[in-house]
């Protein structure tokens, strides 16, 4: 193969990401490897490997190499990361609201077909499915639906998610190491409509969320159903 360019290699990379190339390690080759396979330099490759990471494809970890994401068609359609996220909770930490936390239905359920589709996660696996009202200032002002895997995540219980999950979940050990993001604007259906105070509102806002532990995969499906007029999205928050 003759020497090759940042764009070659990372498009020849994606290429066999999303080709399963690389599905039964779930990591790439060492740099040193797809220096010597693309007859490039150091600098063309990590260029191609954070174009990679960019585009929510894999994830660099210390000690492991660059780990792959899992990857199906609903989760490619997200393309916002963020590091180490810890949650709402946290982020609102600063700002001394009057902050509380309704857990509405918690169970544990086998992922069925239609659930798979809608959350990416595999058919027959056991998530934790978790619906949560977040009380700000007294208003009923987001919906949290949870699912979360639990083989892959620490036990929860319907006391942990009156708190703060991913707080537990570092507690014990789990490191979420990626988190994928997508913002849209949707109908109000009957649940929000029951458990959020829309007044005069129709719509809600829906950030989705899907979390990934340091092994690249799959551990948390969330949609953050919110009153459109209460909340504003100005910055990318990291640790």
């Amino acid at each position: 193969m003759g020497k090759q360019t940042f764009s070659d290699i990372y498009h020849v990379l994606k290429d066999r990401i999303l080709t399963g190339h690389y599905s039964v390690k779930m990591r790439l080759p060492i740099e040193d490897e797809l220096i010597t396979e693309f007859d490039s330099s150091r600098y063309a490759v990590r260029k191609a490997i954070a174009q990679l990471a960019k585009d929510g494809l894999v994830y660099s970890v210390k000690g492991r190499g660059v780990v792959l994401l899992e990857h199906t068609p609903q989760t490619q359609q997200f393309n916002l990361a963020l590091n180490n996220l810890n949650g709402l909770q946290s982020l609102n930490a600063e700002r001394h609201l009057d902050y509380q936390t309704e857990v509405v239905a918690f169970q544990q359920r086998i992922v069925d077909q239609p659930l798979s589709t809608h959350t990416a996660f595999e058919v027959g696996i056991p998530v934790y499915a978790i619906q949560r009202v977040r009380i700000v200032d007294g208003i009923r002002a987001v919906l949290d639906i949870n699912y979360f895997n639990a083989q892959r995540t620490p036990t929860l219980t319907k006391t942990i998610a009156q708190h703060s999950i991913y707080q537990h979940f570092k507690k014990n050990g789990l490191k979420i190491a990626v988190v994928k993001r997508m913002l849209r604007v949707e109908s109000a259906n009957e649940l929000d409509k029951a458990q959020l105070a829309l007044g005069d509102n129709n719509c809600v806002g829906n950030m989705i969320s899907i979390a990934f532990n340091d092994e690249g995969r799959q551990v948390e499906y969330t949609e953050s159903h919110f009153i459109p007029n209460e909340f504003n999205f100005n910055e990318l928050i990291r640790n």
